[in-house]
């Protein structure tokens, strides 16, 4: 089985969406839950909203374990549950990505 390595674009790219899901919708959700903190309790109190939260809870322990079972030490499951709650899945996945994947240095 062949393993997985990206390119160097490919790595650019994955660091690009870490950073742009870091910033932006991770941004957004700031923004108003510090302007407006009631928006965000009536997206809490919304059905839809939380049928999207739930599966993005459900995700991101999924990948977590996943980490956990590809024996990934970086990142570890925890690492990735807390980058998923500090930023959002948007930054967590490609993250944790360019993270495990990125070429090793060799101190020859």
């Amino acid at each position: 089985m062949k393993s997985l390595t990206f390119s160097r674009g490919e790595r650019r790219m994955l660091a690009a969406l870490a950073i742009f899901g870091l910033l932006v919708p991770n941004g957004v959700f700031v923004y108003y839950f510090v302007t407006d903190p009631e928006m965000a309790r009536a997206a809490m109190s919304n059905p839809i909203s939380l049928v999207f939260m739930t599966e993005a809870f459900f995700l991101m322990f999924l990948f977590a374990w996943l980490l956990r079972k590809a024996a990934s030490r970086t990142p570890s499951g925890w690492a990735f549950i807390i980058m998923s709650l500090v930023g959002s899945m948007v930054f967590s996945v490609p993250a944790s990505l360019y993270w495990a994947f990125r070429p090793r240095r060799t101190d020859d």
